[in-house]
């Protein structure tokens, strides 16, 4: 199993409430994450919140993959974090946390990402997984900002 960590930030025209609102909320993800084609909020443990969702990951092209997730996210608002981990097929695992820091009227989001799989997978997925969280901190600041 090969692992790696990486991260990235947004400074977002939004109050951290909401920031920190959106990024708890199961739902909220369609959209956000721009491999996910379909999101189910599940039973989840106490103080946190769980779904399954299916991802559609392309192939050599055109060919695409339709992988079944499974997310619990774990919203702490006395630490301005949300908590999460993601189990897809084939052994892969991501986990880590959006942490929040309230500057001015803007909310930095930094987003830490432990992602674990098998090591003939690594560099796809690693580039997949980056690809993605970039793109999701991008869709969350148009999201909120195009709010208001």
């Amino acid at each position: 199993m090969a692992s790696s960590r990486f991260e990235r930030d947004v400074a977002i025209a939004a109050p951290l409430e909401r920031v920190f609102a959106e990024l708890s909320d199961p739902a909220r993800f369609l959209g956000l994450q721009p491999l996910l084609t379909e999101v189910r909020e599940i039973t989840a443990p106490p103080g946190a919140r769980a779904f399954e969702a299916v991802e559609r990951v392309a192939l050599f092209g055109a060919f695409a993959v339709r992988n079944r997730l499974h997310v619990e996210l774990v919203p702490m608002p006395d630490q301005q974090r949300v908590g999460f981990m993601t189990r897809a097929p084939l052994g892969i695992r991501l986990s880590g946390d959006f942490s929040l820091q309230a500057e001015g009227a803007k909310t930095r989001v930094r987003e830490s990402v432990l992602l674990a799989c098998p090591l003939l997978l690594r560099r796809f997925v690693l580039r997949e997984a980056i690809h993605a969280q970039e793109a999701l901190l991008a869709n969350l600041a148009r999201r909120l900002e195009s709010l208001g």
